[in-house]
């Protein structure tokens, strides 16, 4: 939330934020293979499957937010 409090610009605010979480779930990712002991390219599947995994979240909450105000407008 906070570059939305940091820039006027939504758009630039939105981008902002969508970068940090990526990068932030890479590093949750890593630190999950390290924790588990992984080597060489499950260190990689473990990065892509955290990201995958904070996207569909991601997608999955927008669109229930997205279909409840749909359904509020009737």
């Amino acid at each position: 939330m906070i570059p939305y409090f940091a820039f006027n610009n939504v758009n630039h605010a939105l981008f902002t934020s969508i970068g940090i979480t990526f990068v932030l779930l890479v590093v949750f990712g890593w630190i999950k293979s390290v924790l588990t002991g992984s080597k060489g390219l499950a260190i990689v599947s473990s990065i892509v499957q955290t990201v995958a995994v904070g996207a569909i979240a991601a997608g999955t909450s927008y669109g229930i937010v997205r279909g409840i105000s749909k359904a509020l407008k009737m």
